[in-house]
């Protein structure tokens, strides 16, 4: 089986590089829609927005999107993922990540490959995507090692590479027949900050990541995708609508 890679994939081009000096600290975007669940009662949170539903975190009218569930446990046998995490919860800056958030995400872990479905679309979205995944038959993906972004700086993502079907990445046909835009961009938000960084953990962080960037941490069957629906954007809330099978003998 065939993997996308990094000359495929756009995490490259979104992929944040601290300077010298500089430290990590929480954008807007952070501190509106996860800081208020990392750590509440932080100093820094925004609990609302104009112009949005967003309040401590939380909206009243639930979110759908099309996603790749990922299997926590799974992803925890992994002898190298094993060894990822050993090395991020050596370093001082560990103990600013909001371990217990993980715990509580565990079974919701998953990457977005339509995000914003309209509940119109949704029956509409699941038909095409079935559709799509009936030819390819058994499909994998590979975990990546961590990326760190220019959007939700408090976030430590772990990137998914698809399997490919004909030199085509399979995500990007469901995303083709559900006619959305292609990403080539799915993650996992998978580690969390209560607080910023200083500079020194900061230097660490980023030695980190790029020590493991090209790492595949694991590679895991896809069985299935589903339509997710959530009021809250770390899924605390998040709840399975459809699933389409995925994975069978074509």
């Amino acid at each position: 089986m065939k993997f996308c890679d990094d000359t495929v994939m756009g995490y490259d081009a979104s992929r944040r590089v601290f300077s010298p000096g500089e430290a990590l600290t929480f954008d807007d975007a952070y501190r509106l829609a996860h800081l208020p669940l990392v750590a509440p009662g932080h100093p820094e949170i925004i609990s609302t927005k104009d112009g949005t539903d967003y309040r401590h975190g939380r909206y009243e009218t639930p979110r759908h999107s099309l996603v790749v569930p990922v299997d926590a446990g799974q992803l925890g046998r992994s002898d190298t993922f094993r060894q990822f995490e050993a090395e991020l919860r050596s370093f001082s800056f560990s103990q600013k990540i909001a371990w217990e958030l993980g715990d509580e995400r565990a079974g919701k872990l998953h990457a977005t490959i339509v995000g914003g479905l309209s509940v119109p679309d949704i029956a509409r979205c699941v038909e095409a995507a079935a559709s799509a995944l009936a030819p390819l038959g058994e499909l994998s993906l590979r975990v990546g090692g961590p990326f760190l972004g220019r959007i939700n700086s408090g976030r430590i993502y772990l990137p998914v590479y698809p399997c490919c079907h004909d030199s085509e990445d399979v995500f990007g046909l469901v995303q083709q027949a559900c006619g959305a835009r292609l990403t080539r961009f799915y993650v996992i938000g998978y580690y969390h900050f209560a607080a910023a960084l200083t500079v020194a953990e900061t230097a660490d962080l980023a030695g980190l990541a790029e020590r493991w960037r090209r790492r595949v941490l694991a590679e895991l069957p896809v069985t299935s995708l589903a339509v997710m629906a959530t009021n809250d954007d770390l899924a605390l809330s998040g709840r399975v609508v459809a699933t389409i099978p995925a994975g069978q003998l074509a």
